[in-house]
């Protein structure tokens, strides 16, 4: 009895702290909304279109901390966040775009720190210059939301922002980046399709920002202008890179290697010239890596085996790379894309380009000179998903290490060099395969017993011979053009499929098929393009 009078004098205490951390933990629970706040929200709405009703929500009689898209302060129900970036992003997203003005009603909420209009439809209005006066803004994502015109100067007195998003609207451009050097807190810029040709200092610019860590500038018109500029640049916190889809058409700079935090380095589809660096082996915590769609001449540096990290690596479409693929290679132990198709390399493909190559899903290297050595009986360690190996010598023997890929989607082997029989094991494990291209080979085989399954099927220009194969209703695309099928034609038309057929292009020109066409064809609603040429064929006169 003497303790109890202290613990019932703790009692109340406990209650009131107990309501505290409730409060605090649990968002939007006091339903306090500042009324001036939601005065402004209410203006902000009216001056907006909303054709799906997305905020029905906002009304007088509702507490504004409530409404969809709002989020207030816990404590002081001062509204801290408008999500009101499109959520739905499927192929009907348009139908739930926002519009119309942004209402200076803004400026009254004076706590608002996160800001997000994407993926809206503004019609080619101009970002509104009064969002610089929105001093507490730390995050705006005005992306994919159809602003236009000049990029407002006054974003750059937003001096706490962490995260600014203008990229993918209609037409924005900017005079100059002099005010983006005043952020110095931003973390991440991304600017993609906003035209930036007129800039001409944009690096010294934007590298006056110590905290950057993404700075995407993709499709920005940056051009050879960019020379002086690019003799200068302090990126030492950048961790993403992405200037792809502009007009360079100078050796990669120096400065790039300096920038030893990068993560993702995008330089495709540019003019850059030169040998690749043997410098990019020092970039050590780089994953990804698009050099793709350029003008790089020489090989392929052996220091890119040091990057460990790595996990795409794509140098394709840069004709002018030459040389034998690095045996380093084998030792990116993380890679899982290996694109360098439409090169010039030249030189053996072996066992030891893939030692320890175990989560590769992707293998591009079309159009080269390589030539795959391999054992017999090799069995390799990853599993693909997708194979372009397209004039790209695999033959002559059909590569037996493919029935030890259970993953594939996309084979592509045509002009490969492959002069043999289809094994036994090929078409029943190819039924689950999206899309096989094996044609301009010296492939053989009987084919009467196979059922083709696969989306899109390119056989020709082969040595196939006997009857036609028959189709499931998946098929879509059939070319078994210049084979050597032989008999009727009737078993591929006329076969009756449990389901709708799927089939829209159908090529079977330059065989040896006979017989005669009939009111079968109305088995195939979808099929729109048919070359049946070359063969001995009848016509009747009511489907010519």
């Amino acid at each position: 009895m003497r303790n109890s009078r202290p613990m019932i004098l703790m009692f109340p205490l406990i209650c009131f702290l107990s309501s505290i951390i409730l409060i605090l933990c649990e968002p939007n629970t006091m339903g306090v909304c500042n009324e001036k706040e939601k005065h402004a929200l209410l203006r902000f709405k009216q001056a907006l279109s909303d054709p799906a009703n997305r905020l029905s929500s906002w009304s007088m009689d509702e507490d504004c901390c409530r409404w969809e898209a709002v989020r207030c302060n816990n404590v002081t129900g001062r509204v801290v966040e408008l999500q009101l970036g499109n959520p739905y992003v499927d192929s009907n997203y348009t139908n739930f775009m926002l519009g119309g003005e942004i209402s200076p009603a803004l400026l009254e909420l004076e706590f608002l720190s996160y800001l997000d209009l994407s993926l809206n439809g503004f019609g080619g209005r101009p970002i509104p210059s009064f969002l610089g006066s929105m001093g507490r803004l730390r995050y705006l994502d005005l992306s994919f939301a159809g602003f236009g015109g000049v990029v407002p100067h006054q974003l750059g007195n937003l001096s706490t922002l962490r995260h600014l998003d203008l990229g993918y609207n209609s037409g924005l451009y900017v005079e100059n980046l002099d005010w983006i050097s005043h952020l110095s807190f931003l973390n991440y810029l991304d600017m993609d399709r906003v035209d930036l040709h007129k800039e001409v200092h944009w690096l010294e610019s934007v590298s006056m920002i110590p905290s950057l860590s993404e700075l995407h500038f993709s499709n920005c018109r940056l051009d050879r202008n960019m020379v002086s500029s690019l003799g200068y640049a302090n990126f030492t916190s950048l961790t993403v890179l992405d200037i792809s889809w502009n007009d360079f058409d100078q050796e990669i700079p120096n400065w790039l290697f300096n920038s030893t935090s990068l993560v993702a380095l995008y330089l495709s589809d540019n003019q850059f010239k030169g040998q690749i660096s043997e410098s990019f082996g020092q970039l050590k915590y780089l994953e990804s890596l698009y050099l793709h769609w350029n003008s790089f001449h020489g090989p392929i540096p052996t220091s890119i085996g040091n990057l460990s990290s790595l996990r795409y690596l794509v140098l394709g479409r840069n004709p002018l790379i030459n040389g034998a693929l690095p045996t380093s290679l084998g030792l990116l132990s993380n890679l899982e894309y290996l694109g360098a198709g439409g090169t010039s390399l030249i030189g053996n493909i072996s066992e030891v380009h893939f030692t320890t190559l175990s989560k590769l899903k992707v293998l591009a290297i079309y159009e080269t000179s390589l030539s795959f050595h391999l054992n017999s009986n090799w069995t390799p360690p990853f599993q693909l998903e997708h194979l372009d190996a397209n004039s790209c010598k695999m033959g002559p023997k059909f590569p037996a290490w493919l029935k030890t890929q259970k993953s594939l989607s996309h084979l592509l082997l045509s002009s490969s060099g492959i002069v043999d029989t289809t094994p036994n094991w090929f078409w029943k494990w190819a039924s689950s395969i999206q899309q096989i291209h094996l044609s301009d080979n010296q492939i053989s085989g009987e084919l009467s017993q196979v059922v083709l399954n696969n989306t899109i099927i390119n056989l020709s220009s082969n040595r196939f011979s006997g009857q036609l194969p028959l189709q499931s209703s998946n098929v879509v695309v059939l070319n078994i053009a210049n084979n050597s099928f032989s008999e009727q034609i009737s078993p591929l038309i006329c076969r009756k499929m449990n389901e709708r057929s799927k089939l829209e292009v159908l090529d079977i020109s330059n065989n040896a098929l006979s017989g005669e066409l009939s009111d079968c064809w109305m088995h195939w609603p979808s099929l729109t393009h048919k070359n049946l040429g070359s063969n001995s064929i009848g016509y009747p006169l009511k489907i010519q």
